[in-house]
């Protein structure tokens, strides 16, 4: 991907981020995870995360505007948010950039963080 188109990109993203649809699926996935997260936690370090990477959902379905993402399906599963604290999700988004340079290693860092926030969630609903 060239510099200007994902200038462009980043731009899209952020526009969507702030839409109404976004907040809403935001809220609907945290509001899924909160119950089964410690209570310590400070809710104001609590990101949403897409599980499949919310710029490759983008190129997958060619959005190209707003609209065009409010209309595709898949940037809404709430199966497909989880809720992450802000380093947890830095780690991970920056284990996403480094995926498309190194293959292997990272995809395998990336399952083993999965499988770990899976089991966390397991653990707090005991």
């Amino acid at each position: 991907m060239k510099r200007e188109e994902r200038k462009d990109l980043n731009k899209l993203c952020l526009k969507i981020r702030r839409s109404e649809k976004y907040q809403k699926w935001r809220a609907r996935v945290l509001k899924r995870d909160l119950k089964y997260m410690a209570q310590e936690i400070n809710l104001k370090s609590l990101q949403v995360h897409h599980i499949t990477p919310f710029r490759e959902i983008l190129l997958k379905h060619n959005i190209k505007s707003v609209e065009d993402a409010e209309k595709c399906r898949e940037l809404w599963i709430v199966k497909n948010g989880a809720t992450l604290t802000q380093g947890e999700h830095r780690i991970l988004s920056l284990i996403e950039r480094c995926r498309y340079h190194t293959t292997g290693f990272f995809e395998a860092i990336d399952k083993l963080l999965l499988e770990h926030l899976n089991r966390e969630i397991k653990r707090q609903k005991k």
